[in-house]
């Protein structure tokens, strides 16, 4: 076939139909590389809208967690009738299911306050203790390095004698 059309054009048509058809391929390595980059794109838009839902899922289950766990601290630990264990293993089988879901709790190291982490709801002052305090007041969670809640605290901060 390319030989009848050798036969039949000019040589000035043959070029310009190559040149035409080098832009066309150009074109089309373009286009096929700007529907990569947006497939691309998308599934990454879509894996963040994933992690921003299970987040809002998770942010509105804590108050239940907080909910459970208050349940159980209020329950005596001698009490004998299976209610204490059974609030238990509901409460472990919260905080699996987070776990698995990748939430970790915040945890305070060494009374140290990081405002990356931790809510300062009261800050109080004592005369009676030798360093400042970071005193927990409700847990704080994070997924994927993000925080979903911080960690609510207390700080008691060590007053001078005489001040």
């Amino acid at each position: 076939m390319e030989e009848e059309l050798k036969e039949n054009l000019p040589a000035e048509d043959i070029a310009m139909i190559k040149e035409q058809y080098k832009e066309l391929e150009d074109k089309f390595l373009r286009l096929a590389a700007d529907f990569d980059n947006y497939r691309k794109r998308m599934a990454r838009e879509i894996e963040e809208l994933k992690d921003v839902i299970r987040i809002e899922l998770i942010r509105s289950l804590l108050p239940l967690l907080d909910d459970i766990e208050r349940a159980f601290s209020s329950i005596p630990a001698d009490r004998d009738d299976g209610i204490r264990d059974g609030i238990e293993m509901i409460m472990k089988n919260f905080q699996d299911w987070l776990t698995s879901q990748g939430v970790k709790t915040v945890e305070i190291s060494d009374d140290i306050f990081d405002p990356k982490y931790h809510e300062v709801v009261v800050v109080e002052e004592d005369e009676n203790i030798d360093k400042d305090k970071v005193e927990e007041l409700r847990t704080g969670y994070t997924l994927n390095d993000r925080v979903i809640r911080p960690t609510m605290v207390k700080i008691i901060k060590k007053v001078k004698e005489g001040n």
